[in-house]
């Protein structure tokens, strides 16, 4: 990405001064189309939603809902087939590869239920892979790597490898590694799915605590219960379309909705 002028990228993404409340992700009746041979399949049948700044949402919907298509739109995994994504303010459809690229390294970090760490480096490496794309200096991003580390509780674990830790640390290497480059937004995909109930607990407060002290915007989808109760808003996707949105306390999680 040396082409790329950074300065002018950085600044058509600088965030609205003195606007905490503000919108950070826009999605605009969003449609997304799958075709295989003649049968087409609507994963995303118009869906428009609002994500505010600093805010912990989670998106929820049965198997097949469109919940995944949706969580990777909004976080320029997928190009709809219509519609618009807005990151602060910027369509991104607008933007080349290199942009593209750059906005997928810069402004939003991934967590994914599987990890996908890389299992012959050590937890620094894994942590400070993504800073080297960013332009920083080995100097500067093991400093940066053994920082974050440490904020997430792995400190003494930066120079062990993924298979010489438990589900919960790996996974916790994995949210370091979203925190690379400083993201504004940290896309979760079901990050509580393969870990015990304690585990996972850990995790949900290790994000409230990212939310509360960085000021970091959190997108999760998933279906735990627990994740879903420390959630700022809900949001339901059902058939491809945005059925509803509530915050925890309006909502009745002893319902069968919810496996009770």
């Amino acid at each position: 990405m040396q082409n790329l002028d950074r300065k002018k990228f950085d600044a058509l993404f600088e965030k609205p001064a003195g606007d905490e409340k503000s919108v950070i992700i826009r999605g605009v009746d969003i449609h997304k189309v799958y075709k295989m041979g003649k049968q087409e399949t609507h994963a995303l049948r118009g869906a428009t939603l609002d994500v505010y700044r600093g805010e912990y949402l989670s998106i929820m919907g049965p198997s097949g809902s469109g919940k995944s298509t949706l969580f990777n739109a909004i976080g320029a995994l997928q190009k709809p087939t219509s519609g618009r994504v807005y990151i602060d303010q910027v369509d991104i459809a607008q933007l080349d590869t290199e942009e593209l690229a750059w906005l997928r390294c810069r402004k939003i970090g991934y967590v994914f239920q599987s990890y996908n760490l890389i299992q012959v480096m050590t937890c620094l490496e894994n942590v400070t892979l993504p800073m080297s794309f960013a332009g920083l200096s080995s100097e500067e991003a093991r400093e940066k790597g053994i920082k974050i580390l440490k904020m997430v509780g792995l400190g003494h674990r930066i120079l062990h490898k993924p298979a010489e830790l438990s589900g919960g640390q790996q996974q916790r290497v994995a949210v370091a590694r979203a925190l690379a480059n400083s993201p504004d937004i940290i896309l979760a995909d079901e990050p509580t799915a393969n870990l015990d109930q304690h585990t996972g607990q850990e995790i949900i407060e290790l994000f409230q605590q990212l939310q509360r002290d960085l000021g970091v915007t959190i997108i999760s989808a998933t279906h735990d219960t627990k994740m879903l109760k420390a959630s700022d808003r809900i949001l339901w996707i059902e058939d491809g379309r945005i059925v509803k949105c509530a915050r925890p306390e309006e909502i009745d999680f002893t319902s069968s909705e919810f496996g009770h």
